[in-house]
Protein backbone atom coordinates (compact mmCIF):
# COMPACT_ATOMS: atom_id res chain seq x y z
CA UNK A 1 0.00 0.00 0.00
CA UNK A 2 1.42 3.38 -1.00
CA UNK A 3 2.02 6.22 1.45
CA UNK A 4 -0.75 8.15 -0.29
CA UNK A 5 -3.22 5.33 0.36
CA UNK A 6 -2.09 5.06 3.99
CA UNK A 7 -2.72 8.77 4.52
CA UNK A 8 -6.43 8.17 4.04
CA UNK A 9 -6.64 5.43 6.66
CA UNK A 10 -8.47 6.15 9.88
CA UNK A 11 -7.16 3.05 11.62
CA UNK A 12 -5.20 0.10 10.27
CA UNK A 13 -5.23 -3.56 11.28
CA UNK A 14 -4.49 -6.71 9.36
CA UNK A 15 -7.44 -8.24 7.50
CA UNK A 16 -9.16 -11.09 9.31
CA UNK A 17 -12.29 -12.78 8.01
CA UNK A 18 -14.22 -9.82 6.58
CA UNK A 19 -13.96 -8.92 2.90
CA UNK A 20 -15.39 -5.89 1.17
CA UNK A 21 -17.03 -7.98 -1.52
CA UNK A 22 -19.37 -9.62 1.01
CA UNK A 23 -19.50 -6.93 3.71
CA UNK A 24 -22.76 -5.17 4.60
CA UNK A 25 -22.88 -1.63 5.97
CA UNK A 26 -26.41 -1.99 7.33
CA UNK A 27 -26.99 -2.90 10.97
CA UNK A 28 -29.59 -5.64 11.51
CA UNK A 29 -31.30 -7.10 14.55
CA UNK A 30 -31.63 -10.84 14.01
CA UNK A 31 -34.39 -12.63 15.93
CA UNK A 32 -34.33 -16.39 15.21
CA UNK A 33 -37.68 -18.13 15.54
CA UNK A 34 -36.29 -20.73 17.93
CA UNK A 35 -35.00 -17.96 20.19
CA UNK A 36 -38.40 -16.25 20.16
CA UNK A 37 -40.02 -19.45 21.42
CA UNK A 38 -37.43 -19.77 24.18
CA UNK A 39 -37.78 -16.12 25.22
CA UNK A 40 -41.57 -16.40 25.32
CA UNK A 41 -41.25 -19.44 27.59
CA UNK A 42 -38.89 -17.52 29.90
CA UNK A 43 -41.27 -14.55 30.00
CA UNK A 44 -44.25 -16.80 30.70
CA UNK A 45 -42.44 -18.40 33.64
CA UNK A 46 -41.48 -14.98 35.05
CA UNK A 47 -44.98 -13.63 34.48
CA UNK A 48 -46.68 -16.59 36.17
CA UNK A 49 -44.17 -16.38 39.02
CA UNK A 50 -45.51 -12.92 39.83
CA UNK A 51 -48.81 -14.48 40.81
CA UNK A 52 -46.93 -16.39 43.52
CA UNK A 53 -46.33 -13.03 45.19
CA UNK A 54 -49.38 -11.00 44.24
CA UNK A 55 -51.88 -13.69 45.24
CA UNK A 56 -50.23 -13.93 48.66
CA UNK A 57 -49.41 -17.62 48.22
CA UNK A 58 -45.85 -16.86 49.38
CA UNK A 59 -47.31 -16.34 52.88
CA UNK A 60 -47.98 -20.05 53.18
CA UNK A 61 -44.81 -21.27 51.45
CA UNK A 62 -42.25 -18.86 52.91
CA UNK A 63 -43.82 -17.45 56.08
CA UNK A 64 -46.00 -20.41 57.15
CA UNK A 65 -48.84 -17.97 57.69
CA UNK A 66 -52.46 -18.10 56.60
CA UNK A 67 -53.72 -15.32 54.39
CA UNK A 68 -56.93 -13.85 53.06
CA UNK A 69 -56.89 -13.85 49.20
CA UNK A 70 -59.14 -10.80 49.22
CA UNK A 71 -56.31 -8.78 50.77
CA UNK A 72 -53.98 -9.39 47.84
CA UNK A 73 -54.08 -8.07 44.29
CA UNK A 74 -53.86 -10.99 41.84
CA UNK A 75 -54.68 -8.63 38.93
CA UNK A 76 -51.52 -6.51 39.31
CA UNK A 77 -49.41 -8.66 36.87
CA UNK A 78 -52.09 -8.07 34.23
CA UNK A 79 -51.83 -4.31 34.79
CA UNK A 80 -48.05 -4.59 34.50
CA UNK A 81 -48.47 -6.47 31.22
CA UNK A 82 -50.66 -3.70 29.81
CA UNK A 83 -48.18 -1.03 30.88
CA UNK A 84 -45.35 -2.87 29.07
CA UNK A 85 -46.77 -1.97 25.66
CA UNK A 86 -46.97 1.72 26.57
CA UNK A 87 -43.39 1.58 27.85
CA UNK A 88 -42.16 0.01 24.61
CA UNK A 89 -43.88 2.75 22.60
CA UNK A 90 -42.35 5.39 24.86
CA UNK A 91 -38.87 3.89 24.38
CA UNK A 92 -39.30 3.52 20.63
CA UNK A 93 -41.05 6.80 19.81
CA UNK A 94 -39.70 9.27 22.38
CA UNK A 95 -36.65 7.82 24.12
CA UNK A 96 -34.97 6.69 20.90
CA UNK A 97 -35.53 10.05 19.22
CA UNK A 98 -33.94 11.85 22.17
CA UNK A 99 -31.12 9.28 22.21
CA UNK A 100 -30.42 9.72 18.50
CA UNK A 101 -30.22 13.50 18.88
CA UNK A 102 -27.90 13.17 21.90
CA UNK A 103 -25.53 10.72 20.20
CA UNK A 104 -25.29 12.68 16.94
CA UNK A 105 -24.67 15.87 18.93
CA UNK A 106 -21.82 14.22 20.83
CA UNK A 107 -20.26 12.68 17.71
CA UNK A 108 -20.19 16.12 16.12
CA UNK A 109 -18.19 17.29 19.14
CA UNK A 110 -15.59 14.63 18.38
CA UNK A 111 -15.17 16.07 14.89
CA UNK A 112 -14.89 19.67 16.08
CA UNK A 113 -12.82 18.51 19.11
CA UNK A 114 -15.15 20.28 21.58
CA UNK A 115 -15.51 19.02 25.14
CA UNK A 116 -18.78 17.30 26.09
CA UNK A 117 -21.36 19.13 28.20
CA UNK A 118 -22.16 18.33 31.86
CA UNK A 119 -25.13 16.09 31.00
CA UNK A 120 -23.02 14.13 28.49
CA UNK A 121 -20.34 13.62 31.13
CA UNK A 122 -22.94 12.32 33.61
CA UNK A 123 -24.26 9.92 30.97
CA UNK A 124 -20.73 8.58 30.52
CA UNK A 125 -19.59 9.92 27.14
CA UNK A 126 -15.76 10.03 26.83
CA UNK A 127 -14.39 13.39 27.94
CA UNK A 128 -11.39 13.25 25.61
CA UNK A 129 -12.74 14.27 22.23
CA UNK A 130 -9.28 15.04 20.82
CA UNK A 131 -8.61 11.35 20.22
CA UNK A 132 -9.41 9.71 16.89
CA UNK A 133 -13.05 8.69 16.46
CA UNK A 134 -14.38 6.77 13.50
CA UNK A 135 -17.53 4.94 12.42
CA UNK A 136 -17.25 1.23 11.66
CA UNK A 137 -18.31 0.81 8.05
CA UNK A 138 -19.29 -2.86 8.36
CA UNK A 139 -21.15 -3.28 11.67
CA UNK A 140 -21.63 -6.51 13.55
CA UNK A 141 -25.34 -7.31 13.65
CA UNK A 142 -27.18 -7.85 16.93
CA UNK A 143 -28.23 -11.48 17.09
CA UNK A 144 -30.79 -12.22 19.80
CA UNK A 145 -30.33 -15.94 20.09
CA UNK A 146 -28.95 -18.15 17.34
CA UNK A 147 -26.32 -19.57 19.74
CA UNK A 148 -25.35 -19.45 23.41
CA UNK A 149 -23.16 -16.36 23.02
CA UNK A 150 -25.88 -14.29 21.36
CA UNK A 151 -28.47 -15.39 23.95
CA UNK A 152 -26.04 -14.31 26.65
CA UNK A 153 -25.68 -10.88 25.02
CA UNK A 154 -29.45 -10.41 25.06
CA UNK A 155 -29.83 -11.61 28.65
CA UNK A 156 -27.03 -9.23 29.67
CA UNK A 157 -29.06 -6.33 28.27
CA UNK A 158 -32.15 -7.53 30.12
CA UNK A 159 -30.17 -7.56 33.36
CA UNK A 160 -29.00 -4.00 32.66
CA UNK A 161 -32.60 -2.84 32.44
CA UNK A 162 -33.65 -4.91 35.46
CA UNK A 163 -30.87 -3.69 37.75
CA UNK A 164 -31.23 -0.05 36.72
CA UNK A 165 -35.00 -0.23 37.21
CA UNK A 166 -34.68 -1.91 40.61
CA UNK A 167 -32.04 0.58 41.73
CA UNK A 168 -34.31 3.51 40.94
CA UNK A 169 -37.36 1.82 42.47
CA UNK A 170 -35.56 1.12 45.75
CA UNK A 171 -34.23 4.67 46.04
CA UNK A 172 -37.66 6.22 45.35
CA UNK A 173 -39.37 3.81 47.77
CA UNK A 174 -36.88 4.50 50.53
CA UNK A 175 -37.50 8.22 50.21
CA UNK A 176 -41.30 7.88 50.33
CA UNK A 177 -41.85 4.97 52.76
CA UNK A 178 -40.94 6.82 55.99
CA UNK A 179 -43.79 9.28 55.37
CA UNK A 180 -46.34 6.48 54.93
CA UNK A 181 -45.19 3.66 57.20
CA UNK A 182 -46.05 5.31 60.53
CA UNK A 183 -49.64 5.97 59.47
CA UNK A 184 -50.05 2.46 58.05
CA UNK A 185 -48.52 0.83 61.14
CA UNK A 186 -50.88 2.81 63.38
CA UNK A 187 -53.92 1.96 61.25
CA UNK A 188 -53.12 -1.77 60.83
CA UNK A 189 -50.02 -3.07 62.66
CA UNK A 190 -50.37 -6.51 61.06
CA UNK A 191 -50.07 -5.22 57.50
CA UNK A 192 -46.24 -5.14 57.51
CA UNK A 193 -43.62 -6.63 59.85
CA UNK A 194 -41.36 -3.63 59.37
CA UNK A 195 -40.69 -0.74 57.02
CA UNK A 196 -38.44 -2.89 54.83
CA UNK A 197 -41.37 -5.13 53.90
CA UNK A 198 -43.32 -2.04 52.81
CA UNK A 199 -40.34 -0.88 50.73
CA UNK A 200 -40.18 -4.33 49.06
CA UNK A 201 -43.85 -3.92 48.10
CA UNK A 202 -43.29 -0.42 46.77
CA UNK A 203 -40.19 -1.47 44.83
CA UNK A 204 -42.09 -4.16 42.97
CA UNK A 205 -45.05 -1.88 42.23
CA UNK A 206 -42.80 0.92 40.97
CA UNK A 207 -41.10 -1.28 38.37
CA UNK A 208 -43.10 -0.06 35.33
CA UNK A 209 -42.81 3.56 36.50
CA UNK A 210 -39.01 3.43 36.60
CA UNK A 211 -39.01 1.73 33.20
CA UNK A 212 -40.78 4.82 31.88
CA UNK A 213 -37.98 6.96 33.32
CA UNK A 214 -35.42 4.66 31.71
CA UNK A 215 -36.69 5.62 28.26
CA UNK A 216 -34.25 8.54 28.63
CA UNK A 217 -31.35 6.19 29.46
CA UNK A 218 -31.49 2.71 27.91
CA UNK A 219 -32.03 3.73 24.25
CA UNK A 220 -28.97 6.01 24.58
CA UNK A 221 -26.85 3.17 25.97
CA UNK A 222 -27.93 0.60 23.39
CA UNK A 223 -27.96 2.82 20.30
CA UNK A 224 -24.55 4.26 21.23
CA UNK A 225 -23.27 0.69 21.58
CA UNK A 226 -24.65 -0.64 18.31
CA UNK A 227 -23.86 2.27 15.97
CA UNK A 228 -20.30 1.03 16.52
CA UNK A 229 -18.58 4.39 16.65
CA UNK A 230 -15.09 3.81 18.01
CA UNK A 231 -12.56 5.87 19.90
CA UNK A 232 -8.84 5.14 19.55
CA UNK A 233 -7.61 5.87 23.06
CA UNK A 234 -4.12 6.81 24.22
CA UNK A 235 -3.17 3.13 24.50
CA UNK A 236 -4.14 2.66 20.82
CA UNK A 237 -7.08 0.48 21.83
CA UNK A 238 -10.26 0.73 19.80
CA UNK A 239 -13.23 1.11 22.19
CA UNK A 240 -16.90 1.55 21.33
CA UNK A 241 -18.41 4.83 22.50
CA UNK A 242 -21.35 2.84 23.88
CA UNK A 243 -19.01 0.92 26.18
CA UNK A 244 -18.20 4.13 28.04
CA UNK A 245 -21.90 4.86 28.58
CA UNK A 246 -22.74 1.35 29.78
CA UNK A 247 -19.88 1.45 32.29
CA UNK A 248 -20.24 5.13 33.20
CA UNK A 249 -21.08 6.82 36.47
CA UNK A 250 -24.86 6.84 35.99
CA UNK A 251 -25.05 3.15 35.10
CA UNK A 252 -22.79 2.07 37.96
CA UNK A 253 -24.58 4.12 40.61
CA UNK A 254 -28.09 3.03 39.68
CA UNK A 255 -27.40 -0.65 39.01
CA UNK A 256 -24.77 -1.66 41.56
CA UNK A 257 -26.11 0.57 44.33
CA UNK A 258 -29.61 -0.70 43.61
CA UNK A 259 -28.58 -4.35 43.97
CA UNK A 260 -26.89 -3.58 47.29
CA UNK A 261 -30.05 -1.84 48.51
CA UNK A 262 -32.23 -4.78 47.46
CA UNK A 263 -29.96 -7.18 49.33
CA UNK A 264 -30.10 -4.98 52.44
CA UNK A 265 -33.89 -4.91 52.18
CA UNK A 266 -34.05 -8.70 51.97
CA UNK A 267 -31.71 -9.01 54.95
CA UNK A 268 -33.65 -6.55 57.11
CA UNK A 269 -36.92 -8.32 56.30
CA UNK A 270 -35.34 -11.70 57.08
CA UNK A 271 -34.19 -10.44 60.47
CA UNK A 272 -37.72 -9.24 61.24
CA UNK A 273 -39.18 -12.60 60.17
CA UNK A 274 -36.67 -14.93 61.84
CA UNK A 275 -35.40 -12.79 64.70
CA UNK A 276 -32.00 -11.35 65.40
CA UNK A 277 -30.68 -13.75 68.03
CA UNK A 278 -26.96 -14.52 68.07
CA UNK A 279 -27.50 -18.30 67.98
CA UNK A 280 -26.04 -20.25 65.05
CA UNK A 281 -29.41 -21.68 63.98
CA UNK A 282 -31.04 -18.26 63.83
CA UNK A 283 -28.09 -16.80 61.93
CA UNK A 284 -28.26 -19.64 59.38
CA UNK A 285 -32.01 -19.13 58.94
CA UNK A 286 -31.44 -15.41 58.37
CA UNK A 287 -28.90 -16.18 55.64
CA UNK A 288 -31.27 -18.59 53.91
CA UNK A 289 -34.28 -16.28 54.24
CA UNK A 290 -32.23 -13.33 52.95
CA UNK A 291 -31.15 -15.30 49.88
CA UNK A 292 -34.71 -16.47 49.17
CA UNK A 293 -36.20 -12.98 49.44
CA UNK A 294 -33.35 -11.43 47.46
CA UNK A 295 -34.00 -13.83 44.57
CA UNK A 296 -37.77 -13.45 44.98
CA UNK A 297 -37.60 -9.64 44.67
CA UNK A 298 -35.49 -9.94 41.52
CA UNK A 299 -37.87 -12.54 40.05
CA UNK A 300 -40.92 -10.38 40.86
CA UNK A 301 -39.36 -7.41 39.05
CA UNK A 302 -37.97 -9.30 36.02
CA UNK A 303 -40.95 -10.09 33.78
CA UNK A 304 -41.73 -6.60 32.44
CA UNK A 305 -38.07 -5.53 31.90
CA UNK A 306 -37.58 -8.80 30.00
CA UNK A 307 -40.61 -8.19 27.78
CA UNK A 308 -39.84 -4.50 27.21
CA UNK A 309 -36.23 -5.27 26.23
CA UNK A 310 -37.28 -8.00 23.80
CA UNK A 311 -39.99 -5.93 22.11
CA UNK A 312 -37.90 -2.75 21.88
CA UNK A 313 -34.88 -4.50 20.40
CA UNK A 314 -37.07 -6.46 17.98
CA UNK A 315 -39.24 -3.63 16.66
CA UNK A 316 -37.49 -0.29 17.12
CA UNK A 317 -33.77 -0.66 17.71
CA UNK A 318 -32.59 -1.48 14.18
CA UNK A 319 -34.27 1.56 12.64
CA UNK A 320 -32.76 4.05 15.07
CA UNK A 321 -29.28 2.56 14.95
CA UNK A 322 -29.20 2.77 11.15
CA UNK A 323 -30.58 6.32 11.20
CA UNK A 324 -27.85 7.47 13.57
CA UNK A 325 -25.17 5.69 11.55
CA UNK A 326 -26.37 7.34 8.33
CA UNK A 327 -26.39 10.79 9.92
CA UNK A 328 -22.98 10.25 11.55
CA UNK A 329 -21.49 9.07 8.25
CA UNK A 330 -22.08 12.55 6.82
CA UNK A 331 -19.42 14.10 9.07
CA UNK A 332 -17.42 11.24 10.67
CA UNK A 333 -14.57 9.34 9.03
CA UNK A 334 -15.42 5.76 8.08
CA UNK A 335 -13.13 2.85 8.73
CA UNK A 336 -13.09 -0.81 9.62
CA UNK A 337 -11.32 -2.97 12.14
CA UNK A 338 -10.78 -5.81 9.69
CA UNK A 339 -10.28 -4.32 6.23
CA UNK A 340 -7.10 -2.35 5.63
CA UNK A 341 -8.33 0.39 3.37
CA UNK A 342 -11.32 2.68 3.73
CA UNK A 343 -14.20 1.23 1.67
CA UNK A 344 -15.06 3.10 -1.54
CA UNK A 345 -18.20 5.15 -1.01
CA UNK A 346 -19.64 3.77 -4.23
CA UNK A 347 -19.84 0.33 -2.58
CA UNK A 348 -21.92 1.57 0.35
CA UNK A 349 -25.69 1.41 0.10
CA UNK A 350 -26.59 3.09 3.39
CA UNK A 351 -23.76 5.16 4.84
CA UNK A 352 -23.45 8.51 3.12
CA UNK A 353 -26.92 8.18 1.57
CA UNK A 354 -29.39 10.52 3.35
CA UNK A 355 -32.18 9.25 1.09
CA UNK A 356 -32.00 5.92 2.97
CA UNK A 357 -33.09 7.49 6.28
CA UNK A 358 -36.15 5.73 7.62
CA UNK A 359 -38.47 8.65 8.35
CA UNK A 360 -41.60 6.54 8.52
CA UNK A 361 -44.29 8.46 10.36
CA UNK A 362 -46.78 6.14 12.00
CA UNK A 363 -49.83 7.03 14.02
CA UNK A 364 -47.81 7.94 17.10
CA UNK A 365 -45.73 10.46 15.15
CA UNK A 366 -48.81 12.45 14.20
CA UNK A 367 -49.97 15.21 16.59
CA UNK A 368 -53.04 13.26 17.71
CA UNK A 369 -50.97 10.07 18.09
CA UNK A 370 -48.34 11.85 20.15
CA UNK A 371 -51.06 13.23 22.44
CA UNK A 372 -52.51 9.73 22.83
CA UNK A 373 -49.08 8.30 23.69
CA UNK A 374 -48.38 11.15 26.11
CA UNK A 375 -51.75 10.55 27.80
CA UNK A 376 -50.98 6.82 28.06
CA UNK A 377 -47.59 7.56 29.65
CA UNK A 378 -49.22 9.86 32.20
CA UNK A 379 -51.89 7.24 32.90
CA UNK A 380 -49.28 4.50 33.42
CA UNK A 381 -47.29 6.75 35.76
CA UNK A 382 -50.41 7.57 37.81
CA UNK A 383 -51.46 3.90 38.02
CA UNK A 384 -47.96 2.85 39.17
CA UNK A 385 -47.76 5.60 41.78
CA UNK A 386 -51.27 4.78 42.99
CA UNK A 387 -50.48 1.08 43.36
CA UNK A 388 -47.17 1.78 45.10
CA UNK A 389 -48.17 4.51 47.51
CA UNK A 390 -51.96 4.51 47.91
CA UNK A 391 -53.49 1.12 47.04
CA UNK A 392 -54.09 -0.70 50.29
CA UNK A 393 -53.24 2.36 52.38
CA UNK A 394 -56.40 4.41 51.82
CA UNK A 395 -57.78 3.70 55.23
CA UNK A 396 -54.57 4.77 56.96
CA UNK A 397 -53.88 7.82 54.80
CA UNK A 398 -57.35 9.22 54.33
Amino acid sequence: MSDEDRSHLVYQRKPAHLYEATADDKFDVVVPKKAVVLFLIIFTVLFLAQFFYFTGFYSIVLLQESYDPAEFYWWVPLVFLATAFVIVLAWGQIGSRIAAHSIVKYLKRTVSKKRPGPLEIIMGYPMRTKDTFYLEAYPVDLNLGSDFTSKKIFLKRVLEVLFLSMGMSVMISQMVAPYIYEKVATYDPSMYKNMEEMIIDMTIYLGPFTLLILMFVMPVFWIAEDIQAYRINQAQDSVRVGFYLRTGMLSKILSFFGIVLVFNLAQAFAEASVGNSVSADVAFNIYITTAIWFLLIIAMCAAIPFLVSLMYLSYFHQRWVNNVRIKASEFMPLGTLEVEKIPPKANLKYLGHPEMLNEERGFFQKPIGFLVLFALIIAVAIVCIYMAFILGFEGALF
